[in-house]
């Protein structure tokens, strides 16, 4: 999995390429830890080109992503592909996420 690193003034957006599953979280984790650990802290991630996940990609949002976490660690999630909405919903998942519609509005909730 490729993953994209683009700055956003203070925010940074991780945007993924290909499958979220098993054999591929790790590249994700390794950029949402770097992104957080960076002078910026606030991070999105950018679903649009992640056609699907697996339950070790769940797992990953959740650990990562999870409302259990601190506000400015939490990154937030955004554009899920329709698939990975229905697994979200389906696993009971999206509603401990913090997932926007589109990046701007990810963006713009980082401006709050």
């Amino acid at each position: 999995m490729k993953v994209h690193c683009q700055p956003h003034g203070k925010v940074t957006v991780l945007v993924p390429h290909g499958p979220l599953v098993t054999d591929e979280v790790v590249y994700l984790r390794c950029s949402i830890e770097e992104a957080v650990a960076s002078a910026a802290k606030r991070v999105v991630i950018d679903m649009a080109d992640v056609p699907y996940l697996d339950s070790a990609g769940i797992e990953l949002l959740l650990e990562t992503c999870g409302l259990q976490l601190s506000t400015a660690q939490r990154p937030k999630l955004a554009a899920f592909s329709e698939t990975c909405r229905e697994a979200l919903e389906l696993t009971d998942v999206l509603p401990r996420l913090e997932a926007f519609d589109s990046v701007d509005s990810a963006l713009r909730s980082c401006q709050r």
